[in-house]
């Protein structure tokens, strides 16, 4: 797996489910809880957990990916351990949308549930980076395939040599039925 491009990827998923987390956070009342009056109390906790678990989710998603970001800067060589995480922790990622998407539905007393445009792109991008994630693994389990072929020692290449050089003497010093003709300014010649 190319060690940039994993790092780039598990950094800017994990500041984006981070600032996610926080912001849902922020906006659904769990940093600074909203009182509100006591006839709806019972569905207003239910509402609060399933925010808390979105918020929390989101959290988890962040920290996988900066686990994701952690493997790869300090593994080396051997690079399944770093697409292993990155995996799950796309996966967690796809499944914390679909809940988002699960989530708003039930918040908006939707029948049907659409996800918006903003989460479809995050959705998409998502399994593009996992698609992206396993090609770049796929390669380096090609490379690691391939038998990396050593540099010859010097000993092997002066046998070769050697043997070129009993090669060429054995064709010099054979017989040859060779024909000789007098010369054609000879005394003799007719």
């Amino acid at each position: 797996m190319n060690r940039t491009f994993s790092i780039l990827l598990s950094v800017y998923w994990a500041v984006i489910f981070g600032l996610a987390s926080w912001s849902a956070a922020q906006v659904e009342g769990i940093v600074v809880p909203t009182v509100s009056s006591g006839g709806t109390g019972a569905w207003q906790f239910t509402m609060f957990l399933g925010h808390l678990g979105i918020v929390l989710g989101k959290a988890l998603v962040a920290a996988l990916f900066i686990w994701t970001f952690l493997v790869s800067v300090l593994e080396n060589g051997d690079r399944r351990e770093t697409a292993n995480v990155a995996g799950l922790a796309c996966a967690a990622a796809l499944v914390m949308l679909l809940v988002d998407v699960f989530h708003s539905g039930v918040a908006a007393n939707a029948a049907a549930f659409s996800p918006s445009t903003p989460t479809t792109i995050k959705f998409l991008a998502v399994l593009a980076t996992h698609l992206v994630l396993r090609r770049e693994e796929a390669f380096a389990e090609q490379e690691r395939s391939v038998p990396a072929t050593s540099p010859m020692s010097r000993v092997s290449t002066l046998q070769i040599i050697d043997a070129a050089h009993d090669a060429m003497a054995t064709r010099v010093a054979r017989r040859q039925r060779l024909h000789i003709a007098p010369p054609a300014n000879d005394h003799w010649s007719p």
